[in-house]
């Protein structure tokens, strides 16, 4: 109880002392407070003494008058200015820190992209093989071909044909010093030209 009702004291008394002109007319604890203040704080109970030391301390603790700015210098709701544009510097400087983050991500991604894109052109113009998905029976004229690793490709002559009737369908393609593809046959070394659609 002594704990609450110092607590309670020392959150109260200030407003108390300030009211006071020179801030010394504090009258103790029990003539300042209402009945009812003085129950819920437990005054009543603290015996006399303890009353008496309770209310010089405080007059000591709080018996000087608060410094007051100058009217003339404070202008109204400076605080509350001052604080509003603190936040508005502080939200600025998230949204700053957000966009920043965006930008920084989006340029990773289209770098990654342009990577991949980079790697995947090389790649196709070095010779490689794959292998035809699906019945393979050759080529006659404008035949498709689809391979696993997801690339179709179609005959581009033609007046080429040729029926595959032995072998695997692993094929080979390479690209000629003019900038044309060929596709042979693996098993049986027969070639077509070739242009990639997919």
């Amino acid at each position: 109880m002594p704990k609450l009702l110092a607590s309670l004291v020392l959150c109260l008394l200030p407003a108390l002392v300030q009211a006071q002109p020179g801030g010394s007319g504090f009258e103790g604890l029990a003539a300042e407070m209402t009945e009812e203040e003085r129950a819920a704080a437990g005054i009543d109970d603290l015996s006399p003494a303890q009353q008496q030391y309770l209310d010089a301390w405080l007059r000591d603790r709080f018996g000087a008058e608060p410094a007051v700015a100058d009217p003339a210098t404070v202008q109204p709701g400076a605080a509350v200015m001052a604080a509003e544009q603190a936040s508005e510097a502080d939200l600025a400087a998230r949204e700053n820190a957000i966009e920043a983050e965006v930008e920084r991500r989006v340029a990773e991604e289209l770098a990654a992209v342009q990577a991949a894109e980079e790697a995947e052109e090389e790649a196709v113009n070095e010779p490689f093989e794959a292998t035809i998905t699906g019945g393979f029976s050759g080529w006659s004229g404008k035949t498709v071909f689809a391979l696993d690793n997801g690339q179709v490709w179609r005959q581009r002559t033609g007046s080429s044909r040729y029926r595959h009737t032995r072998g695997g369908n692993e094929v080979r393609f390479k690209r000629s010093f003019l900038g044309l593809w060929t596709m042979t046959v693996v098993s049986t070394g027969r070639s077509v030209g070739v242009r990639r659609i997919d």
